[in-house]
This record gives structure tokens, sequence and C-alpha cells, in this order.
């Protein structure tokens, strides 16, 4: 057997329904006399039991430097990182992101989330100084009023937050940034996330920022807190070795 047709590593949770589909085939054609397929256990996926996919500051800023802002797509893709990479926006809320929801005197901008919640949100200078470069030197002229708009003709704004995340899986891939196992725009807000809980900030002001209706869903980024973790560990039996 070559390389390519090996077989992969399967999970305990496939493995069982693997299993079962085979007793249910043995019983099915008389091969066993006894159902057995509801004897096979099943396996328990506890929820926020993964770890969160992220990158460190220096990789973020990679990724932001790798764009070429000489040209109108280079402003629009450097915008829409910041965007992610400092505000923890999600893919739909940048690309549903109207001119009329950014307050340029008060510095703020209006978040239109998920279940139609709205949030405003401070505007960070550097973030809002990408978008007014992009807004002057990248937006085409439209009459729609979507902050972000398609390069090509209409010139109209993102049927979804799909295109969002393709942007950042190309600059992901423009700066040679792999070996994660998600590549998308949420990978920037898990960054930011993580990088804010080891900067000191608590979970109740990554959850505000985040606009988490549980701090439940802030808390899965203590497991990437190494330094508080070991703060937390038993001594090894038997003292250092």
């Amino acid at each position: 057997m070559d390389a390519a047709n090996r077989s992969l590593p399967i999970s305990g949770k496939a493995m069982c329904g693997v299993v079962r589909a085979f007793l249910r085939y043995l019983h099915l054609k008389g091969f066993i006399s006894t159902a057995l397929a509801d004897c096979v256990p099943s396996i328990r996926r506890w929820r926020l039991a993964s770890l969160p996919t992220f990158l460190p500051p220096e990789k973020v800023q990679r990724v932001l430097d790798a764009c070429d802002r000489t040209t109108a797509m280079g402003h629009r893709d450097y915008a829409v990182l910041m965007i992610l990479a400092k505000l923890g926006l999600r893919a739909s809320e940048v690309a549903t992101l109207n001119l009329d929801d950014i307050d340029w005197q008060s510095g703020t901008i209006l978040v239109h989330g998920k279940g139609r919640r709205q949030a405003t949100m401070p505007l960070r200078h550097d973030v809002g100084t990408a978008i007014v470069a992009y807004i002057r030197h990248g937006r085409p002229a439209s009459a729609c009023r979507r902050v972000f708009l398609r390069t090509l003709a209409p010139h109209v704004g993102f049927a979804s937050g799909c295109a969002i995340t393709m942007i950042a899986k190309q600059a992901l891939e423009r700066a040679g940034i792999d070996g994660y196992a998600h590549h998308g725009a949420h990978l920037f807000r898990h960054s930011l996330a993580t990088d804010l809980l080891r900067s000191g900030a608590s979970f109740a002001e990554i959850a505000q920022l985040l606009r988490h209706r549980s701090i439940d869903s802030t808390r899965i980024y203590a497991k990437l807190d190494i330094e508080k973790l070991r703060e937390l560990s038993l001594p090894w039996p038997g003292g250092v070795q």
C-alpha cells in the first residue's frame, strides 16, 4: 500500500460508529442472532474541549505587513485584516459593516453581531487610519453604503462573511503562515483574545470586547495561558529530577 492510500487515524467516536454499523450489518444478514449495535457505548464530546487555534503577535504582524498597500485591493485587505486582528470582529460583522456605522467624531463603530444584536465599540486609531486609507485610495466609487466592496464590477458589498474569510486565508498564504488547524477570519479573533489574556486582561474584559453572551465562551482561552496553568499544577511526586 502506497503512502497516499494509507489509513488515516480515526477518532474514538468514529470508531464506535464503524463498529455499530458493522454489528447492524451482521444482525441484518443473520450472522449474529442478537442486536449488539446498541451495546457499543457512545463517546461523550465535551463542549469547548478543544484548544483555540491562535497566532502569536509577531505572526499577526507578518500577515499585516504582507499586504501590498500600493494597490486598491491591498488597501482593502489591510483594513479588513486590521479590523479582524485589532477589534476581533467576526467575518460576517466585517462584511455587513456600513459607512453609517462609523462615528468618526466619537471614534466608535456600530457592530451588527449574531442574533441581530448590536454593540458600539471604540474604534482604534490605527484601525480607523487603515479604513480611511482604503476609502480614499482603494474603495471604488459606488452608491453602496457597505464599507468594503468588491474590486470588480459591480462594486457592491459582499454577499456574506465567506468573502472576508477568503481574504484572511489568502493573506495567511501570502505571509507563508501554515500548519494551523484553522485558516480564516476566526483565527485572528482567537489570536487577539489569547494575546489580551497573556497581557493580563481579565475574562470579563475579553468577553466584553468579543461580545460573548456567556463568559463560559471566554474561559476556553484559559487553556492557553501556560504561565497561569503552571501556578495550578501540583508538584511532581518525588521532587524535581
